[in-house]
């Protein structure tokens, strides 16, 4: 790259390419008088904004014949300055990194300008040029990938992974770590189905000697957090091929497969740590949920609720029961289900609303030594969708307060379209006679085992898994966080069943789930097809295959874990007589 020109404008020092300066040097396009030219820019529409938040604003900038992307680091007094002295000016340290990742043959986005502010508050600038024709991997493997034909998306797939994995060598042996390596700091573009990646958001980068055995399990364990919930192991097998091939010096196929089960492994821990720490994300003010306040009701709502609903339903949150058109679902001592619709931001939406009622003087002094019912079925809804686990997204939970101390509590979240509960659906299968019905009723009891095991391996146990609270829908759900469930063509037609996990009370999080509790769970499961004679024993026997992971684990064991679930369910049925109570 040829050495920039060094101007001082004002206040400002920036360091610039050639190309942005006149042939005698005498002016550069990015500069005025007053220096960068970014509030004339706004005015007349060369400058957009593309992302904007309080430590950094993004704009694209179309200037003739050039395409940039500017970011603007503003100061905000003592606080950013002190941050700036410990940690150094992100706009300089991102452009001094491009510029040595590039030389390291990873690439990236090519720096063409840096300005500073060098006394005063004013900001720092980083210009780049503009990639044509990308766009973030994220965006494309969760939007785009899944609306091209199949044979079109096993292809891209089967490209994208070796691709990553070469692109993954070749910044490891040269000595690039990216400390927050996540496919929304790719980019990509196609040529045809011809993939090229890009390494963005270079502030998280560290330069040094090629990276050791343990750094490298460490750092592609980062990139795997995001991978090892929407890619399945095949794809994130060739990817660990592709990565050790394209490496100065390969493992070779036995020793990968074996450092990528340590990836996996770590990443699994990894995973563990960073949704412990995210759970209760969604109780504080960020984009994405905020506080709600009202006389006598506290509560927490996502970041989209509409306000004109929020204000009727704190205003008295019993009164939703007794709007027009609300079907009741549910009403007992402890609780009130029912199913409505509502004004949602100009549109229809069908949600359920739950009250948790108090029935014990004692619950609101309970309170406030633990959550209550209703605060963590919203807390452990959001943590399931994040563990990449199908629930219907919770909108908001809320209290009547009194003395202090919280009472009812009251759960809003969206219903699942069509939904009917899972042994519901069995004897629906069970009575339609063919060989279809058998098909899907197969496909429904491995689509239950792997979601058990699922919800086990990312440190989940529930202790009311049973029928009633498993939904089948045709509604598809995808661990990209949708905002609702949407009903596909094919799901609709009747072609495909999905697992929705309703009613999380008995939901708790474990830094790992004990044999004891994962077969207490599965038994309760079974409890509920007790006397269903669709269900056969080599069904029973599919459903703990598909939970043990058959052809990775091998079968050695199963006989143990067959005959202690039928001891735990046999005691579950005699202790459900003797007390009385239904097994479903």
């Amino acid at each position: 790259m040829p050495q920039p020109i060094t101007w001082t404008v004002g206040p400002q020092r920036w360091r610039v390419h050639p190309e942005l300066t006149t042939a005698d040097g005498t002016a550069c396009v990015l500069l005025g008088p007053n220096g960068l030219r970014l509030a004339e820019w706004l005015a007349d529409g060369t400058a957009q904004v593309a992302k904007q938040a309080p430590h950094r604003a993004i704009y694209r900038v179309r200037l003739p014949g050039l395409d940039l992307f500017l970011k603007e680091y503003p100061r905000h007094g003592g606080k950013s300055w002190l941050r700036r002295l410990l940690r150094g000016n992100k706009a300089v340290g991102e452009y001094d990194r491009a510029l040595a990742v590039a030389a390291r043959g990873v690439p990236t986005v090519e720096p063409l300008a840096v300005g500073e502010t060098v006394e005063g508050r004013g900001a720092d600038y980083l210009v780049t040029r503009t990639l044509p024709d990308v766009r973030p991997l994220n965006a494309f493997l969760e939007s785009t990938l899944p609306t091209l034909p199949p044979e079109r998306q096993t292809c891209l797939r089967q490209r994208l992974a070796r691709r990553l994995g070469e692109l993954l060598a070749r910044m490891h042996d040269g000595g690039v770590r990216h400390d927050d390596l996540h496919p929304g700091n790719l980019l990509l573009r196609l040529d045809g189905d011809e993939p090229t990646l890009y390494l963005v958001d270079l502030h998280a980068v560290r330069l040094g000697a090629p990276l050791g055995e343990a750094a490298r399990r460490d750092n592609l364990a980062v990139l795997n957090r995001w991978f090892a919930l929407r890619a399945g192991r095949t794809d994130r097998l060739r990817f660990w091929h592709a990565y050790d091939a394209a490496r100065r010096q390969p493992l070779g196929a036995r020793r990968v497969t074996a450092a990528a089960r340590a990836i996996e492994e770590a990443t699994l821990s990894s995973n563990l740590r960073f949704w412990a720490q995210r759970d209760r994300h969604c109780l504080g003010d960020n984009r994405y949920f905020r506080r709600a306040r009202a006389p006598g009701v506290t509560g927490h709502v996502v970041g989209d609720f509409d306000a004109a609903l929020l204000e009727r339903f704190l205003a008295d949150p019993d009164a939703a029961f007794g709007w027009p058109n609300v079907r009741v679902l549910k009403h007992s001592r402890s609780s009130t289900v029912a199913a409505l619709e509502v004004g949602w931001n100009g549109a229809r939406r069908r949600v359920i609303y739950k009250r948790f009622a108090v029935t014990r003087r004692s619950d609101p002094w309970a309170a406030l030594l633990r959550p209550t019912a209703a605060l963590r079925s919203f807390v452990l809804g959001h943590g399931l969708r994040r563990r990449g686990l199908p629930t219907p997204r919770p909108l908001g939970v809320w209290h009547r307060r009194r003395y202090g101390l919280s009472w009812e509590g009251y759960l809003l979240v969206d219903e699942v379209p069509d939904a009917v509960d899972l042994g519901a659906h069995v004897a629906r299968l069970a009575a339609s006679a063919g060989g279809a019905s058998r098909r899907r009723l197969r496909g429904l009891i491995e689509q239950a085992a792997r979601l058990a095991a699922r919800l086990h391996q990312r440190g989940l146990s529930h202790r009311d898994l049973k029928a009633p609270n498993l939904l089948v829908s045709p509604a598809l759900w995808s661990p990209t966080l949708p905002e609702r469930p949407e009903v596909g063509a094919a799901a609709a037609a009747g072609g495909a069943d999905q697992l929705w996990l309703v009613d999380l009370v008995g939901v708790r999080r474990l830094d790992r789930v004990p044999h004891r509790r994962r077969l207490r769970d599965l038994a309760r499961l079974a409890v509920s097809f007790v006397g269903q004679a669709a269900l056969t024993s080599a069904d029973r026997l599919r459903f703990l295959r598909g939970y043990l992971g058959w052809g990775l684990s091998g079968r050695l064991g199963w006989p143990r874990w067959w005959r202690a679930l039928a001891a735990a369910v046999a005691a579950k049925v005699e202790r459900n007589r003797r007390r009385g109570r239904p097994l479903g």
